[in-house]
C-alpha cells in the first residue's frame, strides 16, 4: 500500500461532525478522564479518530488500508444525500425517500452501527478478547484458538484484531435488509436553543415521554431513526426529548461533542453507563482484578 495511506481513521465521519461545527469550524468536546464540566474545542479533523483502526496486519507486518478507503467510498456517497435531506427537512418537505436512497442509508446505517466494535475495542484487553472468543467459538475452535495462543500470543492477537476489523465491512445480510425495508424512517427535529450532540457511538436509544425513542444524530438540528409505520415520518420533539437522548448518548460514550459549549459542559456530568454489549466484559474484569 502507498506510503500516504490514511492512517487517521475516524470512528464517526468527519463529514457528520462538520454538521456540529460552531462559526469558526470546530467543535466542543469533553472527554471522560477530563475533569467535569472542562471543555474543550477542536476540529473534526481531530475528534472521534484513532490511528490504524481499521488497519489489517498480515503476518509479515504489512498494513493493508482497503477498510479505511472502503469506508471512505461509503461516505462519499452518503454525503451528498445528507446534506439534500437536511436541506428538504429544513425547508418543512417530508422527503421522498426512494428504494435506492433508502437501501443506500440502510447500509451506512448498519456499518454505522458496526463500527463501534472498534470503539469497543479501546475498551478491552487481549484477556478480554479471550473471554469474547470463548463465548462464540466452538469446542474445536476455541482449542486451536488456544494452541495459537500458547505458541505465539502476538500473532493470535493479531489475527483476532484482523478478524474483528474485517467484519466490520461484511455485507448487510439479505434478511436483515428486508427487515429494514419493513420499518418506516423517523426524522427528530430538535426545537430552537436546543441541538443534538455526538457521541463515540453513533447512535442511541432513550426513554422519554413514556416512549422509546432509537435515533441517530446528523445534525444538531436533526436526528434519523427507524420506527413501525412505514414511511416517512417527521416529529418536532421538545427540549425534553432532546435533553433525554442527549444523555443516553452521553452515557454510553467515551467523548462527546457538539455545538453548545454550556450543553456539553452539562452533559460531562452525567455518569458512564456501558451499553450492553460491553456489561459481561466489564464485569469479567472487575472480577478478575478482585
Amino acid at each position: 500500500m502507498s506510503r500516504n495511506a490514511p492512517h487517521r481513521h475516524h470512528y464517526v465521519p468527519q463529514m457528520v461532525q462538520r454538521n456540529f461545527a460552531n462559526k469558526s469550524g470546530g467543535l466542543f468536546f469533553w472527554r471522560r478522564g477530563m475533569p467535569v464540566g472542562q471543555v474543550r474545542v477542536s476540529k473534526p479533523s481531530n475528534l472521534f479518530v484513532e490511528d490504524h483502526l481499521y488497519t489489517l496486519v498480515d503476518e509479515n507486518g504489512v498494513r493493508d488500508h482497503s477498510i479505511e478507503y472502503w469506508f471512505g467510498r461509503l461516505e462519499r456517497l452518503v454525503a451528498p444525500f445528507i446534506q439534500e435531506f437536511l436541506t428538504k427537512v429544513r425547508a418543512g418537505v417530508t422527503p421522498i425517500m426512494h428504494r435506492t436512497h433508502l437501501d443506500l442509508w440502510h447500509t451506512y446505517v448498519y456499518h454505522a452501527q458496526k463500527r463501534t466494535v472498534a470503539w469497543h475495542q479501546r475498551f478491552l484487553t487481549p484477556e478480554d478478547l479471550l473471554v469474547v472468543v470463548k463465548k462464540i467459538a466452538t469446542e474445536q475452535q476455541w482449542q486451536e484458538h488456544i494452541q495459537r495462543w500458547e505458541k505465539d500470543p502476538k500473532d493470535a492477537l493479531r489475527e483476532m484484531n484482523n478478524a474483528r476489523i474485517a467484519s466490520q465491512v461484511t455485507p448487510m445480510p439479505d434478511e436483515m435488509l428486508q427487515k429494514f425495508r419493513g420499518l418506516g424512517l423517523a426524522i427528530y427535529i430538535a426545537p430552537a436553543r436546543t441541538s443534538f450532540i455526538l457521541g463515540d457511538d453513533m447512535r442511541g436509544d432513550a426513554f422519554s415521554n413514556a416512549r422509546w425513542i432509537q435515533f441517530m444524530p446528523i445534525a444538531p438540528d436533526v436526528a434519523v431513526g427507524y420506527c413501525d409505520a412505514p414511511g416517512v415520518h417527521m416529529e418536532r420533539v421538545t427540549a425534553i426529548d432532546v435533553r433525554r437522548m442527549n444523555e443516553a448518548m452521553t452515557k454510553q460514550s467515551h467523548l462527546i461533542a457538539g455545538r453548545s459549549e454550556a450543553q456539553i459542559a452539562s452533559l460531562s456530568r452525567t455518569p458512564y453507563a456501558p451499553p450492553e454489549i460491553l456489561k459481561d466484559w466489564l464485569d469479567h474484569r472487575q472480577v478478575a482484578e478482585q
